[in-house]
């Protein structure tokens, strides 16, 4: 189980230069990646969302590309001496026309980044893919140990709040039938006082306690609850991602308790369900960053 959580990054040297990726993650409904990267790189992007795509399924990912280029892949010259004479020449055609006695200097020369611009050898494209999807890997490679890691320690506490939704159902079932029984004693020694206590309607009592009784019987809400969390259990270990499915019974068994709450009026059980219902909806918080 991965949490969608996460954080990678990775760092490739090669002759075109020095490539940096980071990545990071965090929970979303649909798999959804913002690629930032140097405008060469601007052609890689359909691979980049493929390779990612491949080992990521859900989830809000931001991905940074950085590349410094070496040395090696510049020309002997940092200065564009073919241009530095023609914007020298024009320079001084218009302090001519202007009338302007400054002198033109190097300096105003170098302001001008086209003249200090570096002439770039063109890269291999497809050397440049490799190297980058060799980075890209890494860094996804330790996004991905990251959120196993994240998701493990989220498994850890969802099996400690089912035990405890297990443990629960055990007290509300064995509360609805004291609750039935208490009723039925209640609601006989009640009437039994008001025919003074005549046995003429012993079997009416009987039958009104026994719909009573079914009124308010929990059995089947609780045997569903038991099975919801024998689910949520067993998904728990898959190696797909679950996040969905999670959700999906976490409604399922909301959907009991509420059940329950609605039949029972005992404050005991009323009680138990609240509680059911807040590790329900802990339960819920951490699903939301499932993969």
């Amino acid at each position: 189980m991965n949490s969608m959580t996460g954080f990678g990054k990775a760092e490739v040297k090669t002759k075109l230069g020095k490539i940096r990726v980071e990545i990071s993650s965090v929970n979303n409904r649909y798999l959804e990646i913002t690629p930032r990267a140097p405008r060469s790189f601007f052609g890689f992007d359909p691979k980049i969302k493929e390779v990612i795509a491949k080992m990521l399924n859900r989830g809000k990912v931001n991905l940074f590309i950085s590349f410094e280029d070496n040395i090696e892949s510049f020309s002997n010259s940092y200065i564009n001496k073919k241009l530095s004479k023609i914007i020298f020449s024009d320079l001084s055609k218009l302090k001519k026309e202007l009338k302007i006695k400054e002198e033109i200097t190097i300096h105003d020369l170098l302001l001008i980044p086209e003249v200090t611009k570096p002439e770039t050898v063109s890269f291999d494209e497809k050397a440049l893919w490799v190297s980058l999807e060799k980075t890209l890997r890494k860094a996804l490679t330790e996004l991905m140990v990251m959120r196993k890691k994240e998701g493990d320690e989220i498994k850890k506490d969802m099996k400690k709040r089912l035990k405890a939704l297990l443990t629960s159902t055990k007290e509300v079932e064995k509360l609805s039938v004291e609750c039935v029984t208490k009723r039925r004693d209640k609601i006989t020694e009640k009437l039994k006082d008001i025919l003074n206590n005549s046995n003429e309607y012993s079997v009416r009592i009987e039958e009104e306690i026994a719909i009573l009784a079914e009124r308010t019987d929990i059995a089947e809400e609780c045997i569903r609850i038991y099975s919801h969390l024998k689910q949520y259990k067993a998904a728990l270990e898959e190696k797909n991602p679950i996040g969905k499915k999670l959700n999906f019974i976490l409604q399922e068994l909301n959907r009991e308790v509420n059940t329950i709450a609605s039949k029972c009026s005992d404050i005991s059980i009323s009680s138990t369900t609240i509680q059911m219902k807040e590790e329900i909806e802990k339960l819920r918080e951490q699903v939301q960053n499932i993969e």
